[in-house]
């Protein structure tokens, strides 16, 4: 008999590790589709519009009687992040001077609701448990700030310590001239990114959310590439063009090796919570492989859950998205068309700011799609099989109840 109970526990523990290894597309919510909207974590601060715990709270709870199945809560802005980490300083750790106003009400917030004792993350992803949805930490992928930009603050409030002490990590062109952002070709790189999503896997989420168009480019002509690059093909990348298949798939298998990374710290995260972390992307549905996202690789090996396939613009785009779902057909990962809400306008920026401030100008206004263009957008979405919509910069109810009507007419009449 005890041989039989042991026998059967060892099954039962077999098949959930077995379950934390298959891809499982997240359940729609109030909707036939899946439809998920992310939260930059950043814009409510600068608008002063999240200020207290219960802010954050009803970030979650405002989304309770929604179609919406998953909140994107974004964790990095720059390089650096918006809950008390070990691994990364919060955004304006060290800055006493801001270019906009919203950005020294950003950091003073975040400091504050720190010393208080509130976890940023912790308190949305808890909410978001109890409003019934799900909670993904989403992290922009490479979103460092150039130093010589139109903002001189910017970097220093946004690019995080490891930026500003590791130059030699940054992208660098074929004549070896170095760029912004962080190159992943670097495990020190890939290690710090780890590093960052491993202290959020601790939270109560319930996955992560890679945002690969915010902002490329992730590698360059950088050392390690270029050697193993020497080493296989007996060539120098630097002197090919720059779209040679060779190059091209080997950043992608570097690419790919870190998203192995994040799915197995999501693995051992979920083993010590007893459930199963998603895993999820938003890619360049023209560049991304050029980008080093492997997609074909990524969904023939389980990795993701769900993926949003956008354009690296403003809103208002169309692509054919039936080559994504054929792709992904058998693989356990939901295809979602990507949303930008916003069609027209800019990031406000310090000059402006002070203009709005002495009243020499009004808030630049920012174009924004209706919900009676996400209703038909969608519709024809879903006609070429799409299993939901990616919201991004988009937090009206309207909008999200547009997408579910389209997503109810997709469904077949009973005979």
């Amino acid at each position: 008999m005890r041989a039989h109970c042991s026998a059967l526990r060892s099954l039962a523990s077999l098949l959930f590790l077995s379950s934390l290894l298959l891809a499982a597309p997240p359940v729609p919510r109030n909707s036939a589709k899946l439809i998920v909207v992310n939260d930059d974590g950043f814009s409510g601060f600068f608008e002063g519009r999240y200020r207290t715990a219960d802010d954050l709270r009803a970030v979650a709870h405002r989304l309770r009687d929604t179609p919406v199945a998953i909140l994107e809560w974004c964790i990095v802005q720059g390089s650096r992040t918006n809950f008390p980490s070990r691994a990364v300083e919060l955004v304006g750790h060290g800055r006493t001077e801001f270019g906009r106003r919203g950005d020294q009400l950003v950091t003073e917030t975040y400091r504050r609701l720190a010393a208080e004792g509130t976890d940023t993350l912790q308190t949305v992803a808890a909410a978001c448990r109890d409003a019934g949805i799900l909670c993904y930490a989403s992290m922009r992928m490479n979103g460092d700030y150039p130093l010589t930009g139109s903002d001189p603050t910017l970097p220093a409030q946004f690019n995080g310590d490891f930026w500003h002490a590791h130059p030699e990590f940054r992208v660098r062109d074929a004549k070896g001239q170095p760029g912004t952002k962080l190159s992943y070709a670097f495990a020190e790189v890939r290690a710090h990114k780890l590093a960052h999503l491993r202290e959020a896997a601790l939270r109560d989420i319930s996955g992560i959310h890679l945002d690969f168009l915010r902002h490329p480019p992730f590698f360059g002509y950088d050392e390690p590439l270029v050697q193993r690059f020497q080493e296989r093909h007996g060539a120098d990348p630097r002197t090919l063009p720059a779209n040679d298949p060779r190059w091209i798939a080997l950043r992608a298998e570097v690419m790919t090796g870190f998203v192995r990374e994040v799915r197995a710290l999501l693995d051992e995260a979920g083993k010590k919570k007893n459930r199963r972390l998603g895993l999820a992307a938003r890619i360049d549905h023209r560049e991304y492989l050029a980008l080093g996202c492997d997609l074909s690789a990524w969904l023939r090996e389980g990795l993701l859950d769900y993926v949003a396939i956008a354009q690296r613009t403003l809103g208002g785009y169309e692509f054919d998205l039936a080559p994504f779902v054929a792709l992904a057909r058998g693989s356990g990962c939901a295809i979602l068309y990507g949303e930008e809400a916003i069609t027209t306008g800019h990031d406000l920026t310090a000059a402006e700011d002070k203009l709005v401030a002495a009243g020499k100008m009004a808030p630049p206004k920012r174009g924004q799609l209706t919900p009676g263009q996400y209703r038909a957008r969608a519709a024809r979405w879903f006609a070429t099989g799409a299993d939901g919509v990616h919201l991004f910069n988009e937090f009206d109810p309207a909008a999200f109840r547009a997408v579910a009507t389209a997503a109810q007419a997709t469904i077949p009449a009973s005979p």
